[in-house]
C-alpha cells in the first residue's frame, strides 16, 4: 500500500471521533488503514478521552503518515466531528464511529460510486453486529455483481424520512463531497445530531448514489446512548426534525415536509410508550396519549414491531396480540 505524504492533499478524509473506546479502537483504526484504496488521511479526534485512547492515537500517527491526531477537551460527538472537518483536506469526507469498523472495500467502492455517477453523496448499507459476532463479519464478494441506485437530493430526503434502508439517516456509512458540507456543522450539545445534519446536506446534493452492499459494520452495544433508560434528551430527535421541517417548508418542498411529519409522528408515538415505561414526564409540545400512540403504531409498523411496543406497555397485552396474530395465520392457511 502506498504512503500518502502529509504535504499532499488526499482524495478522502476519514474522520473518527474518539472517546472511551480503548477496547474497540484498534479494530476501527486497523480496518481503515487496511483499505484497498489508500489515498486518504485518517483524522483521529481524541475528544478528551480519560483512558489510553489519546496515547493509542499518537502511536498510530507515529506508525503511519496518513494518520493525523487532534487532542481536545471533551465536546461530544458533534464537537469532535466538527473539529475533524475543520482540518480535513480531502476532496471527499467520510465519518466512522470509533466503536465500529469498515470492510476493506468501503472507501474504494463508495468513491467509485460517487465518481461513476458524479454523486455528491454515496451511501452503503450497514451490517449490525455484537461483540460476540465481530470475528464473523465478512466482506462482500468483490466478484459478485451489485446494484446502485440514484436519487436526487429531494428524493433522498423523502427516502430518509420514510425509513428507506437505501438512505439511512446516519452520518456514518456515507462519502460526502467536501464542498457539499463545507460550512455545515453538527449541532453541539444535542443527541441525534445526524438527524439535524444529514437531511439538509442530502437536499443540497445534485445526486445521491446508494449501493446495495453492506460495507459499514455497526457495533450494537448494551451501553450505547440509544439503549439506555429513556430520558428527555431523546427529544433532541424531535428538535432536529422540527428544524428540518421548517427548513423544507422554507424551500417549498411539501413532499419532504409530509415525509418528515410522518417520521415525527412515529417518533412521538414511540417515545410516548418509552416515557410511560420509564416514568418520564414528557414536555407539553411532545405529548401524545398512550391509546393514540398505540393506534398510530398499529397502522404504521409491522406486527412484530407492534408486539414489541405492546410489551413495553404490558407483557400480557403483547401475549394476547401474539395469540391473535397466530390465530389469524391459522385461519388464513385453512381458508
Amino acid at each position: 500500500m502506498e504512503d500518502i505524504s502529509r504535504t499532499k492533499n488526499p482524495t478522502i478524509s476519514v474522520i473518527v471521533p474518539v472517546y472511551k473506546v480503548e477496547k474497540y479502537l484498534a479494530a476501527c483504526v486497523e480496518s481503515i488503514l487496511s483499505q484497498t484504496y489508500g489515498d486518504f488521511e485518517l483524522i483521529l479526534v481524541d475528544d478528551g478521552s480519560p483512558d489510553r485512547c489519546g496515547e493509542l492515537c499518537d502511536a498510530y500517527a507515529g506508525e503511519d503518515p496518513r494518520v493525523r491526531v487532534i487532542h481536545q477537551e471533551n465536546r461530544g460527538l458533534s464537537g469532535a466531528r466538527n473539529a475533524g472537518m475543520d482540518i480535513a483536506r480531502g476532496e471527499y469526507i467520510t465519518f466512522v464511529d470509533s466503536d465500529d469498523f469498515i470492510l476493506p472495500q468501503y472507501l474504494e467502492l463508495l468513491l467509485e460510486a460517487a465518481e461513476t455517477v458524479e454523486a455528491d453523496v454515496s451511501v452503503c448499507a450497514p451490517v449490525e453486529f455484537t461483540d460476540a459476532e465481530e470475528k464473523i463479519v465478512a466482506a462482500p464478494d468483490a466478484r459478485k455483481a451489485f446494484s446502485s441506485f440514484k436519487f436526487t437530493g429531494p428524493e433522498a430526503c423523502v427516502a430518509i424520512y420514510n425509513g428507506s434502508s437505501r438512505v439511512p439517516i446516519n452520518a456514518w456509512g456515507k462519502l460526502f463531497r467536501a464542498a457539499l458540507i463545507s460550512g455545515t456543522r453538527f449541532p453541539l450539545g444535542r443527541l441525534h445530531e445526524d438527524q439535524a445534519f444529514i437531511p439538509p446536506v442530502c437536499y443540497r446534493a445534485k445526486t445521491v448514489a446508494a449501493l446495495d452492499l453492506s460495507l459499514y459494520c455497526y457495533r450494537v452495544r448494551d451501553d450505547s446512548i440509544t439503549r439506555e433508560r429513556f430520558t428527555l434528551k431523546r427529544y433532541d430527535d424531535l428538535w432536529a426534525i422540527d428544524n428540518c421541517i421548517a427548513f423544507f417548508r422554507e424551500k417549498n418542498e411539501p413532499e419532504i415536509v409530509d415525509a418528515a411529519e410522518g417520521k415525527r409522528k412515529r417518533l412521538l408515538a414511540t417515545y410516548a410508550i418509552y416515557a410511560r415505561r420509564d416514568g418520564v414526564e414528557v414536555p407539553e409540545e411532545y405529548r401524545m396519549g398512550l391509546l393514540p400512540a398505540l393506534r398510530y403504531l398499529r397502522k404504521h409498523v409491522s406486527p412484530m414491531k407492534y408486539e414489541y411496543y405492546l410489551a413495553q406497555v404490558s407483557p400480557k397485552l403483547a401475549r394476547l396480540f401474539a395469540y391473535e396474530q397466530k390465530l389469524k395465520r391459522m385461519l388464513r392457511r385453512e381458508g
